[in-house]
């Protein structure tokens, strides 16, 4: 999850959540303490599992996870090969590594063991600017990863009609599909562009496919989405905003 702070019309800062995984526990922490100086880091999470990281990739919202590259229970190329949408900085002591890396555009950076913190904090750099550069993709073109089953899968936000909160499960849902996520929708909605609104605790929806607007609800492709008075003004707003 990346959250943009205005003042002004001014961006203030980037917050950031980032997860570590790494077999040595010295590294891990030594990676804590660095993130722990930088302002826009906010979370970490730390792991000695690769097991345990697809977990944490697949239930969580990270912009930047610091990976190891030999892990002992499954490989850091592994990991990569799941396409978590974050940036990635390899750790290794396998030099080499760093040609292999071109393949993986996620890979913004590799850090060799032992790690200072001048060079850990130049990944960062290249790391921040990436996702400053993700951030930039026009709205019509918007796509996002999401797990289904035991795939990731690519979706076109702008076909999607609204996403519902099933439980700990998301519906998404389309004009002749539906696709069920493992995900809550408070790390769902600051990934969204802005054509995208939030109407209900259970819902968000698609401003662009809205059919019929009702008291206390709204019409889409047919089905009906209950809107609540907590969020009907800033729904009645952004509809002004997009005529």
């Amino acid at each position: 999850m990346i959250i943009l702070l205005y003042e002004n019309g001014n961006l203030l800062d980037k917050i950031m959540r980032c997860l570590i995984v790494d077999d040595d526990p010295l590294i891990c922490d030594l990676l804590e303490h660095f993130c722990s100086k930088i302002n826009e880091i906010k979370g970490v999470t730390t792991t000695v599992s690769g097991f345990e990281s697809i977990n944490l990739i697949h239930n969580s919202s990270f912009d930047l996870i610091f990976l190891d590259y030999n892990l002992p229970d499954i490989t850091g190329r592994d990991i990569l090969d799941l396409n978590p949408s974050s940036a990635v900085i390899m750790i290794t002591s396998n030099k080499d590594f760093a040609i292999d890396s071109y393949n993986y555009p996620k890979i913004v950076d590799y850090l060799v063991k032992p790690i200072d913190f001048p060079r850990f904090y130049k990944g960062f750099l290249r790391a921040k600017e990436f996702l400053s550069a993700s951030q930039k993709t026009p709205e019509k073109d918007a796509r996002l990863f999401i797990k289904e089953g035991g795939k990731l899968v690519k979706i076109k936000l702008k076909e999607v009609a609204y996403f519902k909160s099933e439980a700990n499960y998301i519906s998404i849902v389309f004009k002749n599909k539906k696709i069920l996520t493992l995900m809550a929708l408070k790390d769902l909605e600051p990934k969204l562009p802005d054509f995208f609104q939030r109407v209900h605790r259970s819902y968000i929806i698609n401003l662009n496919m809205l059919d019929v607007i009702h008291t206390g609800a709204v019409e889409i492709n047919k089905d009906h989405v209950p809107v609540s008075q907590r969020y009907a003004q800033e729904l009645l707003r952004k509809i002004q905003l997009l005529n």
